[in-house]
């Protein structure tokens, strides 16, 4: 039997990049760029003392303005009971302000307070920073490919992450 070329036959090991042909696989790429862009999301939102569902939330809120708690909990994907204790947290925070629905007191309207719009400010300008960070060295004809391919991935998972 003939050894690997580079084990115990004196000459260097190949380049492990190219010798590889499993961490050229899009599903190897694709974990190690999540890895990387979690890493660095992970420590933007430690910096801000937020949780990952308070980004969603937040970004949400700025994006369409007040709402609902249950649709607010229906668009950033998570069960509205869950959702509870998160709204609880942030008004506490004073990230959110929550009132009762004129139109439906059953009904309460959660939108930004002034300190919640400043932390979505803040979370837009690191998500930028991030993604210029990790593409800034692809062409923007790449970096639109690129996002429509992920787009067209997660589209068609189920359910989304």
């Amino acid at each position: 039997m003939k050894p690997e070329p580079g084990i115990g036959d004196g000459t260097s090991p190949p380049d492990t990049i190219d010798a590889l042909g499993f961490q050229r696989t899009t599903s190897w790429l694709l974990a190690g760029a999540g890895k990387l862009v979690l890493r660095r999301w992970a420590g933007m939102l430690a910096r801000l003392e937020l949780t990952s569902t308070q980004y969603k939330l937040l970004l949400t809120l700025d994006e369409t303005g007040p709402l609902g708690q249950q649709r607010l909990a229906e668009l950033v994907g998570i069960d509205p009971r869950n959702a509870v204790p998160i709204i609880e947290t942030s008004v506490e925070q004073g990230l959110l302000i929550r009132q009762v629905d004129p139109a439906d007191r059953r009904r309460r309207v959660l939108e930004l307070s002034s300190k919640g719009l400043a932390a979505a400010a803040k979370l837009r300008a690191s998500t930028a920073d991030i993604e210029e960070e990790l593409l800034g060295s692809l062409d923007p004809a790449d970096r639109t490919a690129l996002r429509r391919t992920l787009g067209a991935l997660l589209d068609a998972s189920d359910p989304h992450p």
